[in-house]
């Protein structure tokens, strides 16, 4: 078993990427973004005073409390896991602490490692410019019901091509919440590739800024390297 983390800036392809390598089967993309999304913004969140705390976050486009995120996102790893499946990541862990932890909590990766062993956490990097991610970005629609976007560039619609759901803009694609989201993952992302380097990973470094199939193709070639 594998478990994929696919890294990149807002909008450099990361969840397309997870979802094409999902449905090529036995592998589950946990989107660890929509599942956040779907907790804080849940019913439950209005009487939920950590819930309520984190949508805040959520919404402005900062990054949720680490703490929270690591506890959240281990315990339903160990669930994928035990049911024997792969697991793709699309941009999580986002922080050091979520990646390597401290003295008192197991990080995501070191997880991982005890689940899947380290030779098969596999780590891809889609490079991408600046000024793509934002096109694509302030173009994103996504499916009410299934959750898949609607690709940057395709034909204007107001429902989902795959389950006909009606589609609508997140909170995280205001423009001046994109411009947040960006500075988030350069300062508190970003460095995680050099603690990653340390401790003896590989990074694929793979061109996110051409078609969705030709970016599939790099990433197949780097899963078999």
């Amino acid at each position: 078993m594998k478990a994929i983390i696919l890294y990149g800036p807002p909008g450099s392809g990361k969840g397309t990427q997870a979802e094409l390598l999902a449905r090529k089967g036995g592998s589950i993309h946990f989107d660890t973004g929509q599942f956040i999304e779907r907790l804080v913004h849940s019913p439950e969140a209005l009487h939920n005073p950590i819930l309520t705390r984190e949508k805040k976050l959520f919404d402005a486009g900062i990054l949720c409390t680490p703490s929270w995120v690591l506890s959240t996102i281990k315990n339903a790893t160990k669930k994928i896991a035990k049911a024997g499946y792969n697991v793709v990541y699309s941009g999580s862990p986002r922080t050091l602490f979520e990646a390597f932890g401290d003295k008192k909590n197991r990080g995501l990766i070191y997880e991982l490692n005890a689940l899947y062993g380290k030779k098969n956490v596999v780590i891809i990097h889609l490079k991408i410019a600046t000024a793509t991610c934002a096109t694509r970005n302030a173009a994103r629609f996504i499916c009410s019901v299934c959750g898949l976007p609607r690709l940057a560039g395709g034909t204007p619609a107001s429902h989902c091509v795959f389950c006909g759901g009606k589609l609508m803009k997140r909170t995280l694609d205001d423009p001046k919440v994109i411009v947040t989201r960006m500075k988030e993952y350069e300062t508190r992302t970003a460095p995680i590739f050099n603690q990653l380097k340390k401790e003896g990973y590989s990074i694929h470094n793979v061109d996110g800024n051409t078609a969705p199939y030709k970016v599939m193709e790099k990433i197949e070639k780097a899963l078999k390297e």
